[in-house]
Order: structure tokens, then C-alpha cells, then sequence
């Protein structure tokens, strides 16, 4: 089938926005592509002609919202942090549905995991250019883990409370803790 086509566009986004909400209500295990598709309002051999099973539409899923936020953090040559902080803060109001989905209780932990490892190593690459090191010190991985996993934290309380605090606030809040952060860190 073509990806590109109207009707599977359509027919993917409504099986996106059904498992998404009901993420919200159960465990991905306890999903059935019955229910998926009855919530979708699509006949299950149209699920089948794109996914083996829920498992693969998920998996899908993750991987394309981990691809474009791979291209967020990749594409900033200039490591702006400021910049950065404003993609990504973009990506995830635009994809807030998707986003939810990823961060509910009910999710699988594989996605931020995903996530805290392409924002920490893609960090401590942009600390080894700024500082012009060659090498990643144990100190560095520490601060590191603590700064990811605060913006990290940040974004997931912001996604979970429906964006009810204003999302420059969020840009605002993540690039002082960062200017905070910085002072500390060690050269």
C-alpha cells in the first residue's frame, strides 16, 4: 500500500489517536485490535494490511516520534541551546496527543528511556565541542543525568497537566535551570 496515499494517512492517524486514548484508560498488553479498531472505527483486515498487531503499531509509533526528535537535536549545528529548547518544546505541543501516549503511566518505559539516551548523548557531544575535550569525564556523565532527566521531568509534568502552563513559560523555566546549570558544571 502507499504510505502517501489520503486513505491510509487517515485510516494510520485514526489508529495513532485510538491507541493513544486508550493508553490513557489501560496497559498496552491489555489492548486487543478489536477494540483498537472498533475505537478507531477501521475494519480490522485494514489494521492488518499495516501492522502485525498492536505491539507493531506502537513500536511504529515510538519510532517515528523518536526519529523526529532525533532530527531536532541532530539539526542544530549551531547547539543552541535556546533553539533547541524551542524545537522540542514545538515537537511536543504539535504531537501532543502522541506525546501523552508515550508518557502515561500505562506506556511502556522503552520511549523515554529512548529519549534520555539520545538527549544525553547527544549533550555530552555538544559539552565535548564547546569545551574543545576530547573525552567524557565521570563528572560530566553526573551532570549529565541530572540536567536530562530534570528537562526530561519538566516536559513530562507539563505533557501529563494538558499544557495547561503556558508552553513559553516551559521555554523560559528550561533555558534559567540551564543558565543555572551552567555556572556549575565543571570545565
Amino acid at each position: 500500500m502507499n504510505n502517501n496515499d489520503r486513505r491510509v494517512r487517515k485510516t494510520k492517524k485514526a489508529l495513532r489517536e485510538a491507541i493513544a486514548k486508550l493508553l490513557i484508560e489501560k496497559d498496552l498488553r491489555n489492548i486487543t485490535v478489536k477494540e483498537l479498531t472498533d475505537t478507531a472505527d477501521v475494519h480490522r483486515a485494514t489494521f492488518y494490511a499495516h501492522y502485525q498487531d498492536v505491539y507493531d503499531l506502537y513500536e511504529q509509533i515510538e519510532d517515528g516520534v523518536v526519529k523526529g526528535l532525533n532530527a531536532i537535536v541532530v539539526s542544530d549545528p549551531t547547539h543552541s541551546y535556546e533553539g533547541l529548547y524551542i524545537s522540542l518544546i514545538n515537537f511536543v505541543y504539535e504531537n501532543a496527543i502522541l506525546c501523552k501516549m508515550f508518557m502515561n503511566d500505562n506506556s511502556s518505559k522503552n520511549f523515554l528511556n529512548r529519549i534520555r539516551k539520545l538527549l544525553e548523548e547527544n549533550y555530552l557531544k555538544i559539552w565535548l565541542y564547546e569545551d574543545g575535550k576530547s573525552e567524557v569525564s565521570e563528572e560530566m556523565r553526573y551532570f549529565t543525568v541530572y540536567h536530562i532527566q530534570g528537562c526530561l521531568s519538566i516536559i513530562t509534568l507539563w505533557v501529563m497537566s494538558g499544557f495547561t502552563y503556558p508552553k513559553e513559560n516551559v521555554m523560559t523555566l528550561l533555558r534559567t535551570l540551564n543558565d543555572h546549570i551552567e555556572k556549575i558544571m565543571p570545565a
